[in-house]
C-alpha cells in the first residue's frame, strides 16, 4: 500500500475514533486587537483567510511566547502542511508541500515576508537568522497558490511575519528574560506609544547561547521598530527598520552513527576552521494606504535591505547585498450584474545586487581570493485576484500571477563565466469557497506555480555561463475544510501537485552546498490536518498530522523511487490544561516511519518519539512565568538532514542530530 494510501486510511481513523480535532493556534482565543489601515489585527486576518480556497493559517504570536521560541520550528510546529525541522540554532529545514525539499542549506521554494514586503534575497533564497519571534504579531501561512495576495506563486507558497504597532497592542511595554540550558540567556524588551495621529512601536533582543553542539555558539541583537502617522481617518503611512548584529557558528552534518551516538560533535573540519554565518543587516520600508472611498484602497511603499555576510565554511563566502523595490496593491468592491466582488490588483517590483566574493578558508579568516563576482536579479511580477459572491454562502475565486526574473551575473575573475538569462510565467487560479454555516467552509481550488533557480543553482563550480538549470513549474489541486462545531474545530486539505523540471539538491562533498539538476515529472501529494477537541473545560486535545508522500514518475534514473527528504507521516499531539492562571501542557512529537536520505532508497533515517512539557503561572497580572522542558527522555534523534543520489556510493554524512534534553524558564512582564 502507497504511502498517500496508508495516510488516509491513518486520517480516517483519526477522524473516526477521536473527532475532529485541531491545531494548537485553532483552541486559542485570537486577541480583538484594533487594527489599522498598514497594520490588520490578527482577528481581521484570521477572518480574511477564511475567503481563501485552500490552506492558510494565522498563527497569533501569544501561542509559541508561551514557550522558548528560537526558531522558525517553535512557531510553526502545529501549524498543518509544514516540514519546519531544526538543523542547528535558528537554521532551520523548511518546507510546505515538499518545497525546497532536498536543499541541504537555508531556504527556496518559500517565499518569506515581514509586513508584507519581501525578507527573501532577490534571487529567491531566504535565510532565516534575522527573523525575531519575539517581535511579531502574528504570523500568516499561505500554502501554495494561496499566497497570491502578496503576488507569490510558488510551490511553497509564503510565510508572513507582521510586527505590531501601538494601536495593535495590548500593553504599552513589556520586558521577557528567558535563560536555560547549554548556557542560554535571552533579554527582550518591546514598547509601543500613541500621540494622537502618530504611533510608535520598538523591539529589541539579546540572545547568548554556546549551543548543544560544538561550534554551535551564538550572540545575536537584533532590533525592530515601526513608526505610523495617520494624515486623515483615509491615509495612513508607516516606516518600518530592522537592524541586525548575528555571530553564529556552524556545527555542520554528521553521519548517521555519530548524529546517534556523539550528537553532540562538530565536524573536525568546521572547528579546525572556524565555520560560521555572521550577518550584520539594515532594513527600512515603507507601507502607505490610502482610501479611495468606501469601496477601494490603494496600499504602495518599498523597501532597502543592506546586508554583509561573512560565511566561512569550505570557503570564506564574503558578500554585500542591496536589496530593494517597490510595489503597490489596489483593493475594490464592483458589481458583476447583481452580484458582489472583491477584487485585488498588484505589482511587485524588486532588484538584488549581490557582490560575491570567496576566499580559501583559513582557520576562519580570508586567505587567498578564489572567486569575485557580481550577481543581479531583478524580478517583476504582475497578479490580480477577484472573489465573486455568487450567493449568501458560494464564492468564485479567480486569480492570475505573472512574472518575469531576469538573471544577471559578472565574473571579475573570468568573463567567460559571464552569463545572462530570463525567465517568465503566467499562474492562473481557480477556486470555490463554500460557507456551510457561519464557523465552518469547505474549498477546492487549482493553481499554477513557477519557481526560478537562484544563484546557488546557477553557479555552482567550474564551467563557462550558468549551469542549465530550468525553472521548476507545478499545477496543484487541493480540496478541504476547516471550520468549528461545539467543542471540535479542524483544518483539513488534500493535496495534488504535478511538478515538471522539479529542482533536486544532493551533496557532492562534505561542506560544499548541494548540486542541482531538474527531475522531470514528479508528483508531490499529501494530507493536512489540525484539529482540536475540549472534552470538558479544563482540557483541550490537539494535534498535527502531515502525510508526505512525494515521488518520481517514471524517471529515468530513479524510477518512481520516494523523494528523499521528508518522513512519510508526521504527527504531534498535545494535551493542555488551563485552570484559572494557571496551564500545563504535555507535547509529544513523533515521526512513526522515517523518511528516505537517497533518490535511490536503500538508507533511511530511525523514525522517534520526543517528549517535551510546557508550563505557565500568572501569580498577578500582566505578570507570567514560564517553564519549557523538551526532548525529557533524553531521545537520541535526527530530525533532518540532507539528501544524497544514492547512499552505497555517496557520502552520507548529511544528518543533522536533535538536540537532547533541556529545560528554559523565564518571566514576562507587561507595564
Amino acid at each position: 500500500m502507497s504511502y498517500f494510501m496508508r495516510g488516509l486510511l491513518c486520517a480516517a481513523v483519526l477522524a473516526t475514533t477521536s473527532a475532529s480535532v485541531a491545531a494548537e493556534h485553532l483552541t486559542v482565543t485570537i486577541p480583538l486587537s484594533r487594527g489599522t489601515m498598514t497594520v490588520p489585527g490578527t482577528a481581521q486576518v484570521a477572518q480574511a483567510l477564511r475567503q481563501i480556497p485552500g490552506g492558510a493559517d494565522v498563527i497569533p504570536g501569544e501561542v509559541y511566547k508561551t514557550g522558548y521560541a528560537l526558531g522558525l520550528k517553535d512557531a510553526l510546529a502545529s501549524t498543518p502542511g509544514v516540514l519546519a525541522e531544526q538543523r542547528y540554532a535558528e537554521e532551520s529545514r523548511l518546507s510546505i508541500r515538499g518545497s525546497g525539499l532536498s536543499r541541504g542549506f537555508h531556504l527556496r521554494g518559500i517565499s518569506l515576508l515581514q509586513d508584507g514586503i519581501p525578507f527573501n534575497f532577490a534571487d529567491g533564497s531566504g535565510d532565516f537568522q534575522e527573523a525575531d519571534l519575539l517581535a511579531l504579531q502574528h504570523i500568516e501561512i499561505y500554502r501554495g497558490g494561496q499566497a497570491l495576495r502578496y503576488g507569490v506563486a510558488g510551490l511553497g507558497g509564503a510565510i508572513n511575519m507582521v510586527t505590531p504597532s501601538a494601536r495593535t497592542m495590548d500593553y504599552q511595554s513589556r520586558v521577557r528574560v528567558e535563560a536555560g540550558s547549554f548556557q542560554t540567556l535571552r533579554l527582550h524588551a518591546d514598547a509601543g506609544q500613541t500621540w494622537g495621529v502618530a504611533d510608535a512601536y520598538v523591539s529589541a533582543t539579546k540572545t547568548n547561547s554556546a549551543g548543544y553542539r560544538q561550534q554551535t555558539e551564538q550572540d545575536n541583537v537584533r532590533f525592530n521598530g515601526n513608526i505610523g502617522y495617520m494624515f486623515s481617518p483615509d491615509v495612513e503611512t508607516r516606516f518600518y527598520v530592522s537592524w541586525n548584529d548575528i555571530e553564529q557558528e556552524v556545527p555542520g552534518a554528521l553521519t548517521k552513527a555519530q548524529a546517534l551516538e556523539t550528537p553532540t560533535m562538530a565536524s573536525v573540519t568546521n572547528i579546525a576552521n572556524d565555520y560560521a554565518r555572521d550577518i550584520r543587516s539594515l532594513r527600512v520600508a515603507n507601507r502607505t494606504a490610502v482610501s479611495l472611498g468606501s469601496d477601494s484602497v490603494i496600499e504602495f511603499g518599498g523597501y532597502v535591505n543592506d546586508k554583509t555576510l561573512y560565511h566561512p565554511i569550505f570557503q570564506a563566502i564574503d558578500q554585500e547585498s542591496l536589496d530593494l523595490g517597490v510595489f503597490t496593491r489596489l483593493g475594490t468592491i464592483w458589481q458583476a450584474g447583481r452580484l458582489k466582488s472583491e477584487a485585488t490588483f498588484g505589482i511587485n517590483l524588486g532588484r538584488g545586487v549581490n557582490n560575491a566574493d570567496r576566499y580559501i578558508n583559513v582557520q576562519g579568516n580570508r586567505g587567498s581570493l578564489t572567486a569575485d563576482a557580481r550577481q543581479v536579479a531583478t524580478n517583476y511580477d504582475f497578479y490580480g485576484e477577484n472573489r465573486l459572491f455568487l450567493s449568501e454562502g458560494w464564492r468564485l475565486v479567480t486569480g492570475l500571477q505573472g512574472n518575469i526574473a531576469v538573471r544577471d551575473y559578472e565574473d571579475h575573475l573570468d568573463s567567460a563565466n559571464n552569463a545572462k538569462k530570463t525567465y517568465g510565467g503566467l499562474n492562473p487560479k481557480l477556486g470555490v469557497v463554500w460557507r456551510v454555516n457561519p464557523e465552518s467552509e469547505i474549498y477546492a481550488g487549482i493553481s499554477r506555480s513557477t519557481e526560478t533557480p537562484t544563484y546557488s543553482e546557477l553557479v555552482q563550480g567550474a564551467g563557462d555561463g550558468f549551469i542549465p538549470v530550468k525553472a521548476q513549474r507545478a499545477w496543484t489541486a487541493e480540496v478541504g475544510t476547516r471550520g468549528g462545531a461545539k467543542n471540535f474545530a479542524w483544518d483539513a486539505t488534500l493535496y495534488r501537485a504535478w511538478l515538471k523540471d522539479e529542482m533536486l539538491q544532493y551533496t557532492v562533498a562534505t561542506g560544499i552546498p548541494a548540486s542541482t539538476f531538474n527531475a522531470d515529472g514528479t508528483i508531490h501529494q499529501g494530507f493536512e490536518l489540525g484539529a482540536s477537541w475540549k472534552p470538558f473545560a479544563p482540557l483541550t486535545f490537539s494535534m498535527i498530522y502531515n502525510l508526505n508522500d512525494f515521488y518520481f514518475d517514471g524517471d529515468m534514473q530513479f524510477g518512481d523511487n520516494q523523494i528523499a527528504g521528508a518522513p512519510p507521516h508526521q504527527f504531534r499531539f498535545s494535551l493542555r490544561y488551563e485552570g484559572g492562571r494557571f496551564h500545563l501542557e504535555p507535547k509529544v512529537e513523533w515521526v512513526p516511519e522515517a523518511g528516505w536520505v537517497d533518490f535511490a532508497n536503500t538508507l533511511k533515517a530511525d523514525s522517534y518519539a520526543v517528549l517535551g512539557l510546557k508550563a505557565g503561572w500568572e501569580p498577578v497580572k500582566n505578570t507570567t512565568l514560564f517553564l519549557d522542558a523538551r526532548n525529557l527522555t533524553d531521545e537520541r534523534y535526527i530530525p533532518t538532514y540532507s539528501t544524497v543520489t544514492d547512499a552505497r556510493t555517496a557520502a552520507t554524512n548529511v544528518f543533522y542530530p536533535g538536540e537532547g534534553r533541556a529545560l528554559y524558564a523565564g518571566f514576562s512582564v507587561k507595564f
